[in-house]
Formats: C-alpha cells, sequence, structure tokens
C-alpha cells in the first residue's frame, strides 16, 4: 500500500513539473524526427480572445460554451461564445485535475481521480479511461470505468513493462462523443477506444518515439530521468480527426530554425497523418490546452483563450 502510494505521488509530480516547465516557458529538450510534415491542409482565422481569471490547467468546449479551471481560483469558469460573458461554473476546496462532458452532463476529477462529481442526467452507459499500476505484475494497466459503478473495472490496453513505477505510461485523456483517448507524454503511442464497437487501437504519431524507461529509483520512489522528453503535451478531438500538439522536431523545423511546437493531425478511422498547422505566438506564451467544438479550435495561452476557425484550404 505504501509503494502504491508513492508511485501515485511520483506520477502526480511529474504532471505538475510538465505543466510548470510549459507554463514557465522553459526551453524543454526536444526529439527530432526525420519526417517532413506537411502544412497543406488547414488555415487558422483568429475569432475571439478572452481573459480568464488566472492560468487554465483544465479546458473543454461544447455547446456553444468554454469551460476553463484556475487552480488559484479553485473555480471552473464558463465561457458563453454568444453572449460573450464569463461566469463561476463549479467552485470547489478541491483540485480539479479532469473535466469530461457527456451530453448534458458533466464529470469533475479530483486530483486522484477516484471521486467523481456529476451534473446532469448522464447516460447509464457511459465510460471513462483510467491508468492503474498493478503492483503485482508491476505494469500499468489502462482500465476502463463505468461512472455509475465506478469500482467495476476492466482492461482495455496493458503498457509495456519498465523499471520506474509506471513513470513511462504516464499521459492524459481526451475525449469526443465516440471515441476515447490515452495520449503518452513521452512516446508515440496513443490509445483509441471506440466505445460503439467496444474495441481498442494503438496509434502511432510521426515521430515513431519508442517507449523507454525514462525513471531512475531515488530511494523508495521513481525520479524523472534525462530520458523523459516530453513529445505531446496536450491534444482534442472531433467526429473525423485527432489533433495533438507535438514538440518533436521535424525536418521542415530544423531547417527553418523554428522551434515552437506544431499541431499534428491524424484522423481518427485509419488512425493515419493527415497534416499539421502551426499556432500563432501570442504574448511569448505557451499553449496549455486544445478543445474543439464544431469548426471552432480553442487554445489556451495563460489566463488568455484564443478561438479560431479552423477550415480546409
Amino acid at each position: 500500500m505504501k509503494r502504491d502510494l508513492l508511485i501515485l505521488s511520483a506520477l502526480l509530480c511529474c504532471a505538475i513539473i510538465i505543466t510548470y516547465i510549459l507554463a514557465k516557458e522553459a526551453e524543454p529538450d526536444r526529439i527530432s524526427t526525420n519526417y517532413k510534415r506537411n502544412y497543406d491542409r488547414f488555415t487558422l482565422q483568429p475569432i475571439d480572445t478572452v481573459l480568464f481569471p488566472g492560468r487554465v490547467s483544465v479546458m473543454k468546449a461544447a455547446q456553444g460554451n468554454i469551460y476553463g479551471y484556475v487552480y488559484s481560483k479553485k473555480t471552473i469558469f464558463r465561457y458563453n461564445t454568444d453572449l460573450h460573458k464569463i461566469d463561476s461554473f463549479y467552485s470547489s476546496n478541491g483540485i480539479v485535475t479532469r473535466l469530461e462532458i457527456d451530453t448534458n452532463t458533466f464529470y469533475i476529477f479530483d486530483d486522484g481521480e477516484n471521486n467523481v462529481t456529476a451534473y446532469g442526467p448522464g447516460k447509464g452507459n457511459a465510460y471513462y479511461l483510467k491508468t492503474i499500476f498493478d503492483s503485482s505484475k508491476k505494469i500499468t494497466q489502462l482500465k476502463l470505468r463505468k461512472f455509475s459503478t465506478p469500482t467495476v473495472d476492466s482492461t482495455i490496453y496493458e503498457f509495456p513493462r519498465f523499471e520506474d513505477g509506471g513513470l513511462s505510461a504516464d499521459g492524459f485523456y481526451i475525449s469526443n462523443h465516440h471515441h476515447q483517448y490515452y495520449i503518452s507524454f513521452y512516446n508515440s503511442g496513443i490509445i483509441q477506444y471506440d466505445e460503439k464497437h467496444k474495441s481498442t487501437k494503438l496509434i502511432h504519431t510521426i515521430d515513431r518515439t519508442p517507449p523507454s524507461n525514462i525513471a531512475v529509483p531515488t530511494g523508495n520512489i521513481y525520479t524523472r530521468s534525462s530520458k523523459s522528453v516530453i513529445v505531446n503535451s496536450t491534444a482534442t478531438a472531433d467526429e473525423e480527426h485527432l489533433y495533438v500538439l507535438s514538440y518533436v522536431l521535424s525536418q521542415d523545423a530544423v531547417k527553418s530554425n523554428y522551434r515552437g511546437p506544431v499541431v499534428d493531425v491524424y484522423n481518427i478511422q485509419s488512425g493515419l497523418y493527415e497534416s499539421s498547422f502551426r499556432f500563432p505566438g501570442y504574448q511569448g506564451k505557451p499553449v496549455l490546452q486544445l478543445s474543439k467544438s464544431a469548426d471552432t479550435l480553442v487554445a489556451a495561452y495563460e489566463n488568455n483563450i484564443l478561438l479560431f476557425k479552423l477550415t480546409n484550404k
């Protein structure tokens, strides 16, 4: 039990460190790929800029509203894109680490992702993904968990085993109406779960970064090693595409000396790469969160939320 708590503490610490690096604009170590990205598919047109009451660490967009969690205020704020108005949606003394939206129901996760607060009617068959470190097998498992019965799990994927307490499998969750994703911070593997067909698929990003042991034992816990280079920092998805914000340097970026991140777009059905685009700079701040609703792509730059119309060229 004590070891499990230490592992969970290490995972939480890892996520905090990643957020700190991005928020403070530190120049991270970079991975290069021989792949040459193309930028001939999508265009971004700025349509709105919204100032939230603090840095947004969790964000979702749905039905004309943008929901952003501001840790310093312990509050989820809501911005209505039609009324151009911000109000307080949810406040708590705890920490919100994840927000899922299912039609008219909101699921708000605490820092351990064990307690879920639900607002709205919900669906009886609604599921979410969760990673669990199996201390007996010494591996991390990706579980499918039902909101209505949160103690019942089914394992849909097992990550490669490394002696690092599960840190190699550290990542983040996104979803759309029919698919859920677990995206690694450190390698090219993306796990896609199809709710309709109850099937799991592994998608690889264009950098092909392999999973590896990215931590070293330090006493009773594991700490990140120099191998733990961030490749994917945030993502979003719609009915057709998966949009991944990547810090991998491709041939075109190296040649032009471009050091910023790039959004790589993948086809949901085939899992294949289609095209890329770059966000414009804004006050020297990095993009921390992404979300998409209809043809609007939303990016959080610290406490500034920028809305773009995403269209095909």
